[in-house]
């Protein structure tokens, strides 16, 4: 909007809109009576005498009530004084993806994609697993068969004619015992209790796994005399200890 002062000294009011593909507008130019209030302004520029004009909405280019913005190619034509100008709206260009944008895309990917020594090191890892799962499950089956059939302290029991004031029918009675992990073997010669003698075998520190102590005889020189063996521990992991027979007692050596 600009003033313009005519020839009578009356400010002028010239106003010019534009619109795409519209030209030039002028409102019909208006003549304001010169103002009272003169002291300290100019005629007509008072604020309290200024007439209100009604202003034409037409002239004025909205924003369309919508959110979405439709981009055409069709070129627009705006006048603009004595230049004219061909406007086209089209969408924004697209911002282009830089090169380390994607490298990091792709270290993205290459990141999802394991190598196959991880594969490989994932089965054997569930094997190791499976494998100690399996030692405990067997190491736990065999310690309820030992109590079961030696009881806790582990005990056996047998009856064998060694020559040791026994015969047929009043063998020797022996009983092997691991009792807090010291293997002791009880002689009974011919069953009499009185004539009983004990021999110490050996002694295991911590008890690992409560073995159990069996006893057996078997002519182990070759002189006519059954020896003793005393076998610790189950199928698979036994210790043997033998103890030679001198005709009175068994020991260690002749």
């Amino acid at each position: 909007m600009r003033e313009q002062t005519s020839g009578l000294g009356q400010p002028v009011t010239k106003r010019r809109t534009l619109a795409p593909g519209v030209g030039n507008y002028y409102q019909q130019p208006q003549f304001v009576p010169a103002n009272p209030h003169r002291a300290g302004h100019y005629a007509g520029l008072h604020p309290d005498d200024q007439p209100l004009v009604e202003e034409d909405e037409s002239y004025y280019v909205t924003r369309p009530h919508t959110s979405v913005r439709r981009y055409t190619d069709t070129p627009t034509r705006i006048t603009q004084g004595n230049t004219r100008y061909n406007v086209t709206y089209g969408a924004p260009p697209m911002r282009q993806r830089t090169n380390t944008e994607d490298e990091e895309d792709r270290a993205v990917k290459r990141g999802l994609r394991f190598h196959w020594l991880v594969y490989v090191g994932f089965v054997l890892f569930i094997g190791i697993l499976g494998w100690i799962g399996l030692t405990a499950l067997g190491q736990w089956w065999q310690w309820q068969q030992d109590n079961w059939t030696y009881g806790n302290p582990r005990t056996y029991q047998t009856d064998a004619v060694v020559g040791h004031n026994d015969s047929n029918s009043s063998p020797s009675h022996f009983t092997a015992e691991n009792l807090r992990g010291q293997i002791i073997v009880l002689e009974l010669p011919g069953g009499d209790a009185a004539k009983g003698r004990s021999y110490t075998i050996t002694s295991m520190p911590g008890n690992t796994g409560n073995p159990p102590v069996k006893v057996m005889f078997q002519d182990l020189n070759h002189d006519g005399k059954l020896d003793m063996l005393v076998e610790i521990g189950d199928t698979g992991s036994v210790f043997t200890v033998f103890l030679f027979n001198n005709g009175q007692q068994f020991v260690s050596k002749l």
